[in-house]
């Protein structure tokens, strides 16, 4: 065996891949992947995956105080009314909230409430943990035996928009249809467009009077059918329409445009199929994982925000689950436009240069 030979195909395979992004990607792709899945799970044995809370009460508040002392500071969000700690909840920004009054005390129990606030999901047992947890805080605090509590204590879920909210719908639905928008815009699409140029046809489109606006407009045609049919045929077979249709409709088609405009701007860089592959599947995984983790660490909702799909995974939800009059969507909707016309901007650019070239 000719030791030389091996280890110079040995050589070639290294510098070669050392200029190949394909192979660059593939191999940091896992990496950065791993480090965000390990940061995820080895926070749940850490302060850092305790659930954040919404308070409505004095910060000089006795049991605020020992859980500020027990390092919980930094999950702790002070609100003004019942309003805004509600729609905390129902957007994920906090888990739940807790109503105190300026003093708890054995002396006057009959004007006392305290009203611990969940989001309507939550199963039985988790709700019974979490009033557990506060009844035995409140107990310590007060130095109380297992007598009953000098004040009524309230629990109430926070209303969504549907009866059909529960855990899984709330995580998965909105991730399934994110994945559909993802694969399509950034994987179909390129694909075919690649598909093209290797077979000589997509120069000869650009040989002919065709205007840069047209070619847009006929690569993104097929492709949002595909991603709308896919997304109404889930939508309507799962039924989950509901009363904020109109808004459904708009995020998803928004959402859809998006990912094939920035798709068209990865097939003018990605010259073959394994460039996709590699480009396409890189941005899918970040742009289907951010939003559906975004809750799990601080690293990952530090990150969410320059995430674009983080906002329609965002929409999605609150069109689908909750009640509009206590969140806020349209914020989300203008990022979502705002986001697609600079996808299709750029798109427009980048292929209006290609075409003057030919």
């Amino acid at each position: 065996m000719n030791s030389r030979a091996i280890l110079a195909i040995l050589r070639k395979d290294l510098l070669d891949s050392m200029r190949n992004y394909q192979v660059i990607l593939m191999v940091l792709t896992p990496i950065i992947l791993s480090l965000l899945f390990t940061n995820v799970m080895s926070g749940s044995k850490t302060s850092a995956a305790l659930p954040e809370i919404g308070v409505i009460s004095s910060p000089q508040q006795p049991l605020i105080e020992s859980l500020i002392g027990k390092g919980l500071s930094k999950k702790i969000t002070f609100y003004q009314n019942r309003h805004d700690l509600e729609s905390a909840i129902l957007e994920g920004r906090v888990r739940f909230g807790i109503i105190l009054p300026e003093i708890i005390s054995s002396r006057n129990p009959k004007h006392q409430s305290v009203t611990l606030l969940y989001p309507p999901h939550i199963p039985d047992f988790g709700v019974e943990t979490l009033k557990s947890v506060f009844e035995a805080e409140i107990r310590s605090q007060l130095g109380m035996t297992p007598q009953p509590l000098p004040f009524e204590f309230k629990v109430e879920a926070v209303a969504g928009s549907s009866s059909n909210a529960n855990a899984m719908a709330d995580s998965m639905f909105p991730m399934l249809m994110v994945m559909a928008m993802g694969m399509v815009g950034f994987l179909a699409l390129p694909m075919a467009i690649v598909e093209e140029r290797e077979k000589g046809t997509l120069n000869a489109v650009f040989l002919t009077q065709i205007k840069t606006s047209e070619f847009i407009t006929g690569k993104s045609m097929f492709s949002l059918f595909l991603a709308v049919t896919t997304i109404f045929v889930m939508l309507s077979i799962n039924r989950k329409w509901g009363d904020n249709s109109g808004y459904l409709v708009l995020i998803i088609f928004s959402g859809s445009l998006m990912t094939i405009f920035t798709g068209l701007i990865v097939a003018n860089f990605a010259k073959t199929q394994a460039a996709v592959n590699a480009i396409g599947t890189t941005i899918f995984l970040f742009f289907q994982m951010i939003p559906s983790l975004q809750h799990s660490s601080d690293i990952v909702r530090s990150a969410a925000p320059f995430v674009p799909s983080t906002y329609i995974f965002s929409a999605l939800r609150k069109a689908m689950f909750l009640d509009l009059s206590k969140v806020t969507i349209n914020d989300d909707i203008l990022i979502i436009v705002t986001l697609t016309t600079v996808a299709y901007l750029v798109a427009h650019g980048v292929y209006r240069f290609k075409q003057a070239d030919k």
